[in-house]
């Protein structure tokens, strides 16, 4: 194990072979999130055969859900950074309290989500506007999964601990066992016993659960680890959790404010109708899975920043940055010319050809193949702000990107113009373009040759 860490941290501090220490950094975060996707993939794809109703009413759920694990997501970014750049400077101890408090932190919010988003899912659904089937199965689906908190807020613990470290590789066995487990049950609980949506969100709540208490036992045991828990580590530190909570809000803030964001759009799109809603939904599942090796790149960028700035070297910290934007673009202008090809077949493994809802799922992801170099780009300078301890930056362009442009923009073309859901789409492609403008304008301003505990005093 001594060597394994020895390896990564070469990897990532001294390889003059950039572009290949972030594949191998990034390979195992890429397949690990195939993987969280392949969740969505199994519930729609078992899902789909039950009506357009069901998947729509998985397709705007899910920021309901997201919303709820925002806390949990600032958490782990403001953790992987002072986790990274601890490790980076050296002080193993310093790591080994924060993922500590962040671990307490986690455990108390897991539950008190758990309670809220049970109760108020009724509220917030009628508060969209979804109305009869539609409604009824988002409220099942969404209460069944909120027993998912816990686990969810546990497991970003330990992703913050393992991917500041280097161990990419780690998360993914985990995720392997979940999937496993999600698409046998979901196939005998959906499809089998004919449970539906019901028996989705049941499959993929028992498929979180069972991971749990050996990646806890891990978090404690594994002392070859370069981040391990002692229960000393876990008594809450007034001072560690004001520094962790200060990082974490603007990051917690824009993940609240995207899926929030996401939620509106939903909305938005559900006036069209379930089965544009379904269309959207699709789509927006493939175009998801596209994207992840972006996402996996962007996910190490900030290991490497905040290690390399740990370590006094913001030279290789800004050219991780741009060997990363590099190797995501390329990667993206390729799938979208897939997308584009192949954007019928793909559609057609949920929907049936000749449908409203396939023929929607087809045209969006005509739209979205254009706009994935620009989510490329977009992924890897968030991945630069949150290793650099930016989290702030985090807020503004995620809270631009949507609440800045694309909800104007779709309320303009559905409500003044009078477009059709066409209107959503192009104002997602003008929100990225304008989001990735502004992100460089950011990148632009950063200090990468001061550690998070200076750059902290600096943020607005």
């Amino acid at each position: 194990m001594r060597n394994v860490n020895n390896n990564k941290r070469f990897l990532i501090l001294e390889n003059k072979n950039l572009m290949m220490s972030i594949i191998i950094i990034s390979l195992p975060i890429f397949l690990s999130n195939i993987l969280k996707s392949v969740h969505s993939f199994v519930d729609m794809y078992f899902v789909s055969p039950f009506g357009d109703s069901a998947t729509a009413a998985i397709s705007f759920t899910h920021p309901i859900i997201q919303i709820s694990l925002s806390l949990a997501m600032g958490l782990m970014v403001a953790a992987s950074a002072i986790i990274a750049q601890s490790l980076g400077a050296g002080d193993k101890l310093k790591a080994k309290k924060v993922a500590g408090q962040v671990f307490t932190l986690n455990l108390i919010l897991g539950f008190l989500f758990n309670i809220i988003l049970y109760i108020l899912t009724p509220f917030i659904v009628k508060a969209i506007g979804s109305t009869g089937e539609t409604a009824t199965l988002a409220v099942d689906y969404v209460r069944i999964r909120s027993f998912e908190m816990i686990p969810l807020f546990l497991f970003s613990s330990f992703l913050a601990s393992r991917q500041a470290s280097g161990d990419t590789i780690t998360p993914v066995i985990f995720e392997v066992v979940s999937i496993i487990v999600n698409i046998a049950l979901t196939w005998c609980l959906a499809s089998h016993f004919q449970m539906g949506l019901r028996g989705a969100a049941i499959a993929t709540l028992i498929s979180h659960v069972v991971i749990m208490p050996v990646f806890i036992i891990l978090m404690f045991k594994d002392k070859k680890a370069d981040v391990y828990l002692d229960f000393k580590d876990l008594k809450l530190d007034k001072d560690e959790i004001k520094h962790i909570i200060k990082l974490a809000v603007p990051s917690s803030v824009a993940s609240t404010f995207t899926s929030l964001g996401f939620l509106f759009i939903n909305a938005l799109i559900l006036s069209y109708g379930d089965p544009v809603m379904s269309g959207f939904g699709i789509g927006n599942t493939i175009n998801s899975f596209v994207l992840l090796p972006a996402l996996g790149v962007g996910g190490s960028i900030a290991t490497f920043v905040g290690q390399n700035i740990g370590a006094n070297n913001p030279t290789r910290a800004k050219a991780t940055v741009k060997t990363g934007m590099i190797l995501t673009v390329s990667i993206m202008v390729v799938g979208g010319f897939t997308m584009i090809l192949f954007r019928d077949n793909l559609a057609s493994i949920f929907l049936t050809k000749g449908t409203v809802s396939h023929d929607i799922a087809s045209i969006y992801m005509f739209y979205l193949a254009f706009s994935l170099p620009l989510m490329a780009m977009f992924q890897v300078l968030l991945g630069s702000y949150q290793g650099a301890g930016y989290t702030n930056y985090v807020f503004l362009l995620s809270s631009f990107r949507l609440w800045g442009m694309r909800l104007p923009l779709a309320y303009l073309y559905r409500d003044v113009f009078h477009i059709d859901s066409t209107g959503v789409m192009v104002a997602m492609v003008l929100s990225n373009f304008a989001s990735v403008f502004l992100g460089f304008i950011l990148y632009n301003k950063i200090r990468f040759d001061r550690t998070i505990m200076d750059k902290a005093k600096e943020q607005i």
